[in-house]
């Protein structure tokens, strides 16, 4: 476990310096200007991973909000990317069990399930699929939940794959 993790209790409060950047995204997504609340989440986690490290709690709760924005706006591909590089740069620094991990597993699933464009879906898919293995083994039903679709995305079947790619899933449920 880094020392970063043992500092900073997790999810660790908005620090007091980062509280009114991150007010403005939640103004700027509450306004509907989702994509401006995107790049403004990116540049605040751009700017702690090059001054704490990209370990750092403070950076993976900013990728957190990225992968949140991203989903608002539109890019569910970006917002599983996110939450699966987020999810797996906390297992380098918690305990394999830690809620943290697999909030931010839940968070791509619900992502990548609505992800319609098939090159997307089968990038994003196949990655995720891998996190889902590392954190919960093959036997948990979201794994070969997973599996099946990517399946049916990529098998011969074009009615099957149109069906799988329909957006469906409960990415409502996503939060930073």
């Amino acid at each position: 476990m880094s020392p970063a993790a043992l500092v900073l209790p997790v999810p660790a409060a908005v620090p007091e310096f980062l509280a009114p950047r991150i007010e403005d995204v939640r103004r700027t997504l509450h306004a509907g200007r989702h994509e401006v609340a995107l790049k403004a989440a990116w540049d605040i986690s751009d700017e702690l991973a090059e001054s704490y490290g990209p370990l750092h709690n403070y950076t993976l709760h900013a990728r957190e909000l990225v992968a949140f924005c991203a989903q608002l706006a539109g890019d569910p591909a970006s917002a599983t990317e996110v939450s699966v590089y987020t999810a797996a740069a906390w297992q380098r620094i918690l305990p394999a069990q830690h809620r943290q991990i697999r909030r931010q597993a839940r968070n791509g699933a619900a992502s990548w399930l609505t992800v319609t464009n098939a090159p997307d879906a089968v990038r994003t898919g196949t990655s995720l699929l891998a996190l889902l293995q590392s954190i919960y083994g093959a036997e948990h039903p979201s794994t070969p939940f997973v599996e099946r679709r990517l399946n049916a995305i990529t098998g011969g079947d074009q009615e099957a794959a149109r069906n799988a790619l329909r957006a469906s899933g409960p990415a409502l449920l996503i939060r930073p």
